[in-house]
């Protein structure tokens, strides 16, 4: 078995044998490109290298269906597509489920009986009492006290409070500085829009030249192949558009929608909330509120119900004539 690497987040794929003539003609290339144009040459190369090639499903149809049938009696409302964090807000019994009974991290997601005999959804503890209230969330790595360049050790940690701060790629992060020049960070290099794969908000996409049409395809080539998600880069250290073109990496799923993207005039631009990206059930401001800021920025009903107000900018200020004036125009 060899192993394709198709530079996707460090995703590597194995495949199978291949024909000893398709893998001598494979040998000799080294990027996708190469391969594409190899595989126009030789078209036993293309069918054998797919065939080679076998997408693993993570889950079935049924098996996702009997998920969202357990989900269902925590909320009837949801929807087996509503998958996005966006959607899910929408959803306040959920929400609250996933506050009191769920450990949320960036690479696991666990749940745990609450033990409240007022539960509606948890069934009767079965374990003796004492060992149940020693089961604890799995712990985040943390450093040792006694050697920072080591995590400490499971027995240590479990059962205490933990965070992600030292997730390394949370460090790395916050760490690293954010590489887009300042020049280019204005509405009018915005050059489009990309989805995070994990929240669902919309992120710009910023340059400082309009791109050719040569770096046009390549950079809609690598979106058809890659999954963005907050806070990444799209390109790797590597190629070439890295320099061309840029997205915030100081962010997170948790950051608000930017606020230069209410200002672009650049096509495929709509309305969304500030807080989750919604698109669709968004609040009308009152006229009070549009009286008294000059941005006001949109909150959807979800978020609304979640707590969030209008986030707003530039107070208007008035004296007391413009004041009247405006109360009795």
């Amino acid at each position: 078995m060899s192993t394709l690497n198709l530079g996707l987040q460090g995703v590597a794929l194995k495949r199978d044998q291949m024909s000893s003539e398709s893998e001598t003609l494979f040998d000799m290339v080294n990027t996708l490109d190469d391969i594409r144009k190899k595989a126009q040459e030789y078209s036993d190369l293309e069918f054998e290298l797919k065939e080679s090639i076998a997408v693993s499903i993570p889950a079935t149809e049924e098996e996702i269906a009997e998920l969202f049938e357990s989900i269902f009696n925590i909320d009837s409302t949801l929807k087996i597509e509503e998958t996005t964090q966006a959607q899910i807000r929408r959803h306040p019994a959920l929400v609250e489920f996933i506050k009191t009974h769920c450990r949320v991290r960036a690479y696991s997601f666990q749940i745990k009986k609450c033990n409240n005999p007022a539960c509606l959804y948890c069934k009767p503890i079965r374990l003796p009492l004492n060992e149940f209230h020693n089961l604890s969330f799995l712990p985040d790595p943390i450093p040792s006290q006694d050697n920072t360049d080591h995590y400490a050790t499971f027995q240590n940690v479990y059962g205490t409070e933990t965070t992600e701060e030292y997730r390394p790629t949370y460090m790395q992060s916050q760490a690293n500085a954010e590489p887009i020049p300042k020049s280019i960070l204005i509405v009018t290099k915005i050059r489009g829009y990309i989805n995070c794969k994990n929240c669902g908000k919309r992120r710009c996409v910023y340059s400082d030249k309009s791109l050719t049409c040569k770096e046009q395809e390549d950079y809609q080539q690598a979106m058809d192949l890659y999954s963005y998600s907050c806070g990444a880069p799209i390109f790797s250290d590597d190629y070439y558009l890295k320099e061309v073109v840029f997205v915030h990496t100081r962010i997170s799923c948790d950051s608000p929608i930017e606020i230069l993207y209410y200002s672009s005039r650049r096509s495929g631009n709509y309305p969304i909330c500030y807080y989750c990206g919604e698109r669709e059930d968004l609040v009308t401001s009152s006229q009070s509120l549009k009286e008294r800021f000059k941005q006001i920025y949109p909150l959807c009903e979800g978020c609304q119900e979640n707590g969030k107000e209008f986030y707003t900018k530039g107070e208007i200020k008035t004296n007391g004539r413009a004041s009247k004036r405006r109360k009795h125009g």
